[in-house]
């Protein structure tokens, strides 16, 4: 493993306990030349997140992936992957999409501090599959060519096709020229789903993983973790660094 990409909140972050615990173990996994890398895969902003790892013991990132994968960022919050926003720009208008949903009955606008160019955020109780296929329709007919990610049964992430988790660390992987075999990523939401089956790379689901993620990877290859949050993605580094045929 060269390079770990994890979710934050239900994944490395939960209580400070579990939290401290994985700040321990993932000091033992460097080496003097500074891998594995870290990257901070997260639908929180950058500034929230650095926030976060201000006020407790998560392990400062090398590089944060923010806003479910429109952003990428040194671990300082500093000097982004220009190169990557510059993918995002294609047919794509923050504006135009948020006139379109807000002709919707049913979602809400996220705060505003949710939001950001490249990613429109909503919440939408218990949105069905032909609803978010008709607002994607919709964006179509706008000239935008969006993606819908959908997770907790409420959480609505309008993003630009290029965007998403996946798309965000592959393009990461890429800038630091790293092979998808030695990547590892945790999850434990929908708008994991994209990460976790990332063919070549290596995947934990911790054990408080939604249901419709565990369904959305099925077909997939996964460690399902038997912990839940950070105590389960402890245990799914461990079980890629020493693998056995029984697990």
């Amino acid at each position: 493993m060269l390079l770990f990409s994890t979710d934050i909140d239900g994944t490395v972050y939960d209580n400070t306990d579990s939290t401290a615990r994985f700040a321990k173990f993932w000091s033992t996994l460097r080496d003097t030349h500074g891998y594995p890398k870290l990257a901070y895969n997260t639908g929180r902003s950058v500034d929230d997140t650095l926030a976060l790892i201000a006020r407790t013991e998560l392990p400062t990132p090398d590089f944060i992936i923010s806003g479910v994968g429109t952003s990428i960022v040194h671990g300082d919050g500093e000097r982004p992957l220009s190169e990557f926003l510059n993918t995002l720009r294609d047919n794509w208008d923050f504006d135009i999409v948020f006139d379109v949903i807000s002709a919707i009955d049913g979602p809400r606008p996220q705060p505003p501090e949710c939001q950001n160019p490249y990613k429109c955020s909503w919440f939408w109780e218990d949105a069905t599959s032909a609803q978010l296929d008709n607002l994607l329709s919709a964006l179509t007919q706008r000239g935008i060519n969006a993606q819908a990610i959908y997770s907790s049964n409420r959480d609505l992430d309008l993003l630009p096709i290029a965007a998403n988790k996946a798309n965000a660390l592959l393009h990461l992987a890429y800038h630091l020229d790293l092979p998808r075999s030695e990547v590892v990523v945790a999850g434990d939401s929908g708008n994991d789903a994209a990460m976790l089956s990332l063919k070549g790379s290596k995947a934990i689901v911790v054990a408080n993983a939604e249901p419709a993620l565990i369904a959305a990877l099925q077909g997939t290859s996964f460690f399902h973790a038997s912990k839940t949050c950070a105590d389960g993605v402890i245990e799914g580094l461990q079980h890629f660094a020493n693998p056995h045929p029984s697990a």
